[in-house]
């Protein structure tokens, strides 16, 4: 039987929740067969690599395939995860403002690893009683303005349509959100030439993540550009979860697939997974996952990076 594979996932190394053992654990369980470590401006300490080594199993760290013990990888990943920090503290402080009863600690205890994002955030929100009052409070809010504004109610309706753990991010946690003045931009940011430089030279591949959220400023023409000047080595074809989208999710992917195959790239992909549910989640939809099956033998059998970063 083909085992899927999701070349999307993180850990408690940045904003996941779950360990890379217990991530390799969770797939073995559920026909994933192939799963690459792609945790944000982070990578694992010394010891869990050597120790999933000895597992014969590589982890391949933000670009795919990477050398993880490169000097120059990690000190760019130790100059984001400071600025994580940062920003979470200029983030805690606004939501402060706002009436939430949130210290920095709740957000460290939350992320128990080295990286802190806005899931952890969110988090240590949602573990306070007083601050679940207060989001129901701005819902209601979002929901009185939504039926004076169009924009608004498209934005309300499709956050009650995804359920309760959109709500902060809807409502204050995004640079769209309802209420502005919370979110806080990266601190620390390098552009996409610098970014895909520091990859190849780290030995791995640059794919162009879960093109969804970028197509506003990224479109068709864009991404051909960047595949065609060899500005990027591919893109996901299959990103995040589509139950209420699938239509545009086929749309985009078969715009990508075309421009892939015109500049012979490569197609990556995953369930781009944070929390032990959501890999569940993935393995359970064998349409999806099924789209997965032979990306990483494909990468490799393109000759363009070092097996060493892999147990296939």
């Amino acid at each position: 039987m083909k085992r899927y594979q999701t070349l999307h996932c993180h850990t408690k190394t940045s904003d996941g929740f779950l360990t890379h053992r217990q991530v390799l654990d969770i797939c073995g369980e559920n026909n994933i067969g192939v799963v690459a470590f792609t945790d944000h401006d982070s990578l694992p300490k010394d010891k869990v690599i050597k120790e999933l080594l000895e597992d014969k199993f590589s982890p391949h760290i933000v670009g795919l395939f990477v050398d993880p013990f490169n000097r120059d990888l990690i000190k760019h990943c130790e100059m984001a995860q400071e600025a994580r920090r940062e920003r979470m503290s200029h983030m805690v402080k606004k939501l402060n403002g706002l009436g939430f009863n949130l210290i920095e600690e709740d957000c460290l205890k939350a992320s128990k690893g080295e990286a802190v994002g806005r899931p952890h955030i969110v988090q240590a929100i949602k573990s306070k009683e007083e601050n679940l009052e207060l989001i129901e409070k701005l819902r209601k809010k979002m929901e009185q303005d939504a039926d004076k504004n169009e924009e608004l109610r498209i934005k309300y309706d499709l956050m009650m349509q995804r359920g309760e753990s959109q709500y902060p991010y809807v409502l204050f946690l995004s640079d769209d959100s309802y209420i502005k003045g919370v979110y806080v931009d990266y601190l620390y940011r390098i552009n996409l030439d610098d970014c895909v430089k520091l990859i190849r030279k780290a030995g791995g591949l640059a794919f162009f993540a879960h093109w969804f959220t970028e197509i506003s400023k990224c479109d068709e023409t864009s991404m051909e550009k960047l595949l065609r000047e060899d500005r990027i080595d591919g893109a996901e074809t299959v990103y995040g979860f589509y139950d209420d989208i699938k239509d545009e999710f086929m749309r985009q992917r078969a715009i990508l697939q075309k421009i892939i195959n015109r500049y012979h790239k490569l197609e990556s992909g995953g369930a781009d997974a944070h929390t032990e549910e959501q890999l569940k989640d993935f393995a359970r939809d064998s349409w999806y996952a099924g789209l997965t099956i032979d990306m990483a033998e494909k990468i490799l059998s393109s000759g363009k990076v070092d097996r060493k970063w892999s147990s296939l």
